[in-house]
């Protein structure tokens, strides 16, 4: 094996470190500043030169995140995610503990396929566990079911998840393709998963009303939801922004009409910006440009904002996640620098004859390589890693120049590997408890409820991740042989 900058293999291996795990204790800098720092090393040690660490970025994928970040948080500010949970959660007086299971499967997958797993399970978690705590049901099973259906539900489309906007942005498969195959096996996965649950859980799903009170207790110690007579608290975060108290609305003009009254500006101004997403999922349909789609939706709802309630977009820029720009931003320019190393490219060189989608043990053991990859060096750094790499290079004896064929157009159809690639990737952090960022949300936002521990979810979720990765890659291998 030959090895090109072998600088930037300690830089890369710190960068590991550093994503790994959000805080080290003797050097506390975090996964975004860490990305960063290693990045610029990247160029230090001159791996990249400074022209090449700006093309390594992927400007799609950023383009992207950002546009359905900017739409999410219309969506929350306008309190629609509000309304929606308190009609079919709080208020709903018919939910015993397995309906509450079934709904929040089904409603967190296909919210989680359009808005990210990860703003599902920050917008769900709370209210959830409050829901339990007040009607005396055991929040541990609802806990676990928002962290794994979020992630399955995230698979079944681009825009899901990072590491699958990463594939959009790489990979060219349309966004109705993508979806034609991983939707379906999205669907059954999520049945799946939701029976297995309720049979594990079968016990801690009865109501308990001791458990309840303990829990109660627990929340008012913590000054949490439930404590010194708090519980009409609003469950997911006042949806006002402090800025909305200088805003007077009353009277707004909507260009040269009206003006009109408060209530009325609001009620239009979220038809347009339901509109605006309808319009925005249409064109990734219809196989636009799928970044710079999102990023012109997010714009025109604050446009539509600007016109019709007079609001500034500061509010929503404030709310954005720009320390996950900046961290993909950085780990861009690490992976490529990494790249340049040929040392991804030659490992995967030896695996290529192995991982043939386009053969029953390919397929098994892409599953499998993908699965264990994703567990070591965390999905989306994994994704980026097999997405950029290049195998097979040979000098083209006409040009005299170096030509070099991608993995993933190396190991057979390349866009059912893609598709295989965003739903291992994906269902693959459902194994443990430290598998996915969304599963450490849940139990970070509902530790004041329920400490989930590594047993209590890894227990369940190892097994019966392992049949839903390999039932879903099954569905998406057979109907893509049928179709094609």
């Amino acid at each position: 094996m030959y090895v090109y900058h072998p600088a930037q293999i300690p830089v890369f291996v710190l960068a590991w470190l550093l994503i790994v795990k959000e805080r080290w204790s003797f050097m506390p800098v975090g996964r975004t500043a860490g990305s960063m720092i290693m990045a610029v090393v990247t160029v230090v040690v001159q791996t990249l030169e400074p022209e090449e660490a700006f093309l390594a970025i992927e400007y799609g994928t950023l383009a992207l995140l950002w546009g359905m970040m900017v739409l999410v948080e219309y969506l929350k500010d306008d309190a629609l995610f509000d309304m929606f949970i308190n009609k079919f959660f709080i208020n709903n007086k018919n939910l015993s503990p397995t309906k509450l299971l079934w709904l929040l499967s089904m409603t967190d997958a296909c919210m989680s396929a359009l808005f990210t797993n990860d703003t599902m399970c920050i917008a769900l978690t709370k209210t959830i566990c409050y829901v339990c705590t007040q009607r005396g049901y055991h929040p541990g099973p609802q806990m676990v079911m928002i962290a794994m259906a979020a992630n399955v539900g995230s698979a079944a489309t681009l825009i899901g998840n990072p590491q699958n906007a990463i594939i959009a942005a790489l990979s060219g498969v349309p966004f109705a393709k993508f979806l034609a195959y991983s939707f379906p096996a999205m669907l059954v996965c999520i049945f799946i998963n939701t029976f297995a649950l309720a049979l594990w859980y079968k016990s801690d799903l009865a109501e308990n009303t001791a458990f309840a009170a303990a829990a109660k207790e627990k929340m008012a110690e913590a000054g949490v939801y439930g404590g010194d007579g708090a519980e009409n608290t609003p469950l997911i975060g006042d949806s006002k922004d402090e800025l909305d108290s200088y805003v007077d609305t009353e009277g707004n003009k909507i260009c040269c009409l009206g003006p009109f009254k408060k209530e009325t500006n609001r009620k239009l101004f979220r038809y347009c910006l339901l509109l605006t997403i309808t319009l925005t999922l249409a064109a990734f349909l219809a196989n636009l440009d799928i970044g710079w789609v999102a990023a012109g939706g997010g714009c025109f709802a604050m446009f539509l904002d600007a016109v019709i309630n007079h609001k500034s977009p500061e509010r929503i820029f404030a709310r954005v996640n720009w320390e996950l720009l900046v961290f993909f931003s950085g780990l861009f320019i690490v992976i490529e620098g990494l790249q340049q190393t040929m040392i991804p490219g030659q490992l995967l060189d030896h695996l290529e004859a192995a991982m043939n989608v386009e053969t029953v043990a390919g397929v098994c053991a892409f599953t499998v390589i993908i699965t264990v990859g994703c567990n070591i060096f965390n999905n989306v750094p994994l994704t980026l890693l097999v997405g950029l790499a290049y195998s097979d290079c040979y000098v083209d004896p006409e040009t005299g120049e170096s030509v070099c064929e991608a993995f993933m157009e190396s190991i057979g159809d390349p866009d059912l590997a893609w598709i295989l690639l965003a739903w291992v990737a994906t269902v693959s952090g459902n194994l443990t408890l430290m598998g996915s960022v969304a599963n450490l949300i849940v139990a970070e936002e509902g530790k004041h409820y329920f400490e989930m521990s590594f047993t209590y979810y890894s227990k369940f979720g190892f097994p019966i991740t392992i049949v839903t990765l390999f039932v879903g890659v099954a569905i998406i291998c057979g109907l893509y042989n049928v179709t094609n």
